[in-house]
C-alpha cells in the first residue's frame, strides 16, 4: 500500500481561457514536506482549492488519506490546516480575539488552543494591539495559526512566507520542519521562490503553467543538478556494468544508450576511458558538467526564471 496523504490522479480545471491545471498527479507522502514550485500564475493556488474543496476539478480525482475526497468532505477537510489567500479577520478585534471566534465556530475543544497556537508563531497572547495595527508579517502569523489551531494532521498552505522578513521567513521555516519531525504533520506548500523551497521541503514537484514537469525528492533532485562527469560512449548498458563490477560504484544514471552521467568525481577518468577501451566501447566524448539547482530549474521550465 501507497503511504501517500494526497493523491491526485489527472487532476484538471479548465477555465474560458484555457487550462490552469492540466492532468496533475502528484504524491505528498505521510510525515513529509511537500514543495509545490512554480512561478505565479502556474496553477498552484487553484490546486490548492481543489485539494480544499473550495472550487471543483473539471475532471481528474482526489484521494486524501485513500479516500476520494468527493463524497468523503465532511469526514476529510476538518482533519486539515489551511492558508489560502488572507483569511477574514475582523480589523477591530485582537489576535486573541480573533482566533476565540473561530475557535467557537469550530467548536475547537482544546481550552488552550489559542494561546498554543499564538505562542508557535510568536504572536503575544491577551495584548491590546488590533489586528488593523498588525504589520503585514504578523497578520501572515496569525494566519498560520488559524490553520494549526485545531491540531490537524495535515497543513495546505499557499505561499505562507508571504510578506514576513528574512527573520520572520527562518522561524516559519523552523516551526514547520519542528511540526513535521516532532509532531509528525504533512506538509504541503506552495511557492514561487525556489531558495525558500530548497531549504525547507524534502519533496519537491514543479508547476509550469498547470503541468507537472517534475515530482522528486529533493536530494535526487540536488543530485541532478550537482557536479557529474559526462560520457558519451557506444553503449551505456555495458558501461554500467563496467562501473559496477569493476569499479564498485552506483553514483552514476544513465540517460540514453550512449549517454551517461557519473556522480563520483573521486574516481580517477583516465582509469574508467581506458577500462572502457580494453572492453570493447568505444568512448567519444568525457567532460564535466556542473549544474546548481537554479540552473537545473531554469532549463527544465523553458529558461524562464523562478526566483
Amino acid at each position: 500500500m501507497s503511504n501517500y496523504i494526497i493523491e491526485t490522479r489527472n487532476l484538471t480545471k479548465t477555465y474560458l481561457a484555457g487550462k490552469s491545471v492540466a492532468d496533475l498527479s502528484i504524491h505528498v507522502q505521510k510525515g513529509r514536506i511537500y514543495g509545490l514550485l512554480g512561478r505565479n500564475g502556474a496553477g498552484k493556488t487553484t490546486t490548492m482549492k481543489m485539494l480544499l474543496g473550495l472550487i471543483q476539478p473539471t475532471t481528474g480525482e482526489i484521494f486524501i488519506w485513500k479516500k476520494n475526497l468527493r463524497g468523503n468532505e465532511k469526514k476529510i477537510l476538518p482533519r486539515i490546516g489551511s492558508l489560502i489567500e488572507a483569511p477574514g479577520f475582523y480589523p477591530n478585534l485582537t489576535a486573541t480575539e480573533n482566533l476565540n471566534i473561530f475557535a467557537a465556530l469550530r467548536g475547537v475543544p482544546n481550552p488552550y488552543a489559542v494561546k498554543d497556537a499564538l505562542n508557535l508563531v510568536h504572536l503575544p497572547y491577551k495584548d491590546k494591539k488590533l489586528f488593523s495595527e498588525y504589520s503585514l508579517g504578523m497578520k501572515q502569523r496569525l494566519a498560520i495559526a488559524l490553520a494549526i489551531m485545531h491540531d490537524p494532521e495535515l497543513l495546505i498552505l499557499d505561499e505562507p512566507m508571504n510578506g514576513l522578513d528574512p527573520i520572520g521567513i527562518a522561524e516559519i521555516r523552523l516551526f514547520l520542519r519542528q511540526l513535521c519531525e516532532e509532531k509528525g504533520k504533512t506538509i504541503l506548500i506552495s511557492s514561487h521562490i525556489l531558495s525558500e523551497i530548497s531549504l525547507l521541503a524534502d519533496d519537491i514537484g514543479i508547476l509550469d503553467k498547470g503541468v507537472l514537469l517534475e515530482e522528486e525528492s529533493l536530494a535526487k533532485l540536488e543530485q541532478k543538478s550537482s557536479k557529474y562527469i559526462h560520457f558519451t560512449i557506444s553503449d551505456t548498458a555495458q558501461a554500467a556494468r563496467i562501473l559496477e563490477q569493476s569499479f564498485y560504484e552506483k553514483q552514476f544514471l544513465i540517460q540514453d544508450d550512449h549517454n551517461i552521467r557519473l556522480y563520483n568525481l573521486a574516481l580517477s577518468v583516465t582509469k574508467i576511458v581506458s577500462v572502457f577501451i580494453e572492453n570493447g566501447l568505444e568512448v567519444s566524448e568525457v567532460y564535466t558538467c556542473e549544474d546548481n539547482l537554479e540552473e537545473y530549474f531554469k532549463r527544465i521550465i523553458g529558461g524562464k526564471e523562478i526566483v
